[in-house]
């Protein structure tokens, strides 16, 4: 595949998958092996990273991610995006606050063929935590510093 059809699988794989929450055709953009790494934890295999999605939809309601630009390289697709939601149920022994959030994120994706068989994440977890009100603003905060 190419690198613009690369960037294109990726997309549709934030759009329908992360935003849609369209798991039943997930076969499609994904190899049957595929691996979901976070800093929480390594997702191997489509059900489990299904599992995964289908509990965000609930716990975050009206989960979107927006991209907000994509490099391609070779085999790999790094996508930058923000995402905001509605934090409706307990996540991780954080009981729901039902404010809202917006944060920023990156996924990389490397292909295999015309799917994606990795995808790495990484998420500013605590913007999220701040603006939920989960963890006290002058522990997020830092001292301003000359550069």
């Amino acid at each position: 595949m190419s690198m613009a059809e690369n960037k294109q699988t990726a997309q549709n794989f934030i759009n329908e998958i992360l935003n849609k929450g369209n798991l039943e055709n997930i076969h499609r953009t994904v190899t049957p092996d595929f691996v979901f790494h976070s800093v929480e934890e390594d997702l191997l295999g489509i059900e489990k990273f299904k599992k995964c999605v289908a509990s965000d939809q609930v716990t975050f309601h009206n989960i979107r991610y927006t991209v907000i630009d994509s490099i391609a390289e070779d085999d790999k697709v790094a996508a930058i995006w923000m995402v905001e939601a509605i934090h409706e149920k307990d996540y991780r022994g954080i009981p729901a606050t039902h404010k809202k959030f917006e944060t920023v994120g990156v996924n990389i994706f490397h292909f295999q063929g015309n799917k994606i068989k990795e995808a790495w994440a990484v998420a500013d977890g605590l913007t999220a935590a701040l603006q939920l009100g989960v963890i006290r603003k002058e522990l997020g905060q830092m001292q301003e510093k000359e550069c």
